[in-house]
């Protein structure tokens, strides 16, 4: 009878490392998203302008941008113009909007941009420059010339002008 006892104690002390080291191994991966989550979606990035045209931000292009992990600098400055559609007040404060660019800046676009959004690039204007002398602020079907960071949000995949720092509507 003792040894039945002893052999079910036993197991059952197996059973709570088994649960015990389940447990840390299921921290550790938790963790290492984490960890990771912060790095490509959430955390700084310092991205140094490139391009010693005055019209170009200076400095951290990337300077008041919302989660800055997540973009891909393809350019620290790039000039646009085009046609404004579908602007927006995002959560973060941002104003987003389309812009059906003018034909010499369509190699601006990827498959993405134009599989999700009709073929548009996605600009938007952080709260840090709604404010400035610089940025007018644009309406549906105004023509406008923009100045910002060419990027890519890699979680959806389409090239933006994120921020863009410079906007002057034309028409």
């Amino acid at each position: 009878m003792c040894d039945f006892y002893y052999a079910k104690s036993n197991k059952f002390k197996v059973d709570i490392l088994k649960k015990k080291y389940l447990a840390a191994i299921a921290v550790v991966i938790v963790a290492i998203i984490g960890i990771y989550g912060y790095y490509h979606y959430f955390g700084p990035q310092t991205v140094l302008q490139t391009n010693s045209d005055p019209s170009c931000r200076q400095g951290n292009v990337l300077d008041g941008v919302d989660r800055q992990a997540r973009f891909n600098v393809l350019s620290t400055c790039e000039t646009i113009t085009g046609t404004v559609h579908d602007i927006s007040k995002q959560d973060d404060g941002d104003y987003q909007f389309n812009v059906d660019l003018d034909s010499q800046y369509k190699h601006l676009l990827n498959d993405a941009n134009n599989n999700q959004v009709k073929g548009m690039l996605v600009v938007e204007i952080i709260p840090k420059d709604q404010n400035s002398s610089n940025v007018q602020i644009p309406k549906e079907g105004d023509k406008i010339r923009a100045i910002g960071a060419w990027v890519t949000d890699t979680p959806h995949g389409w090239n933006e002008i994120h921020p863009v720092w410079k906007i002057i509507i034309t028409k």
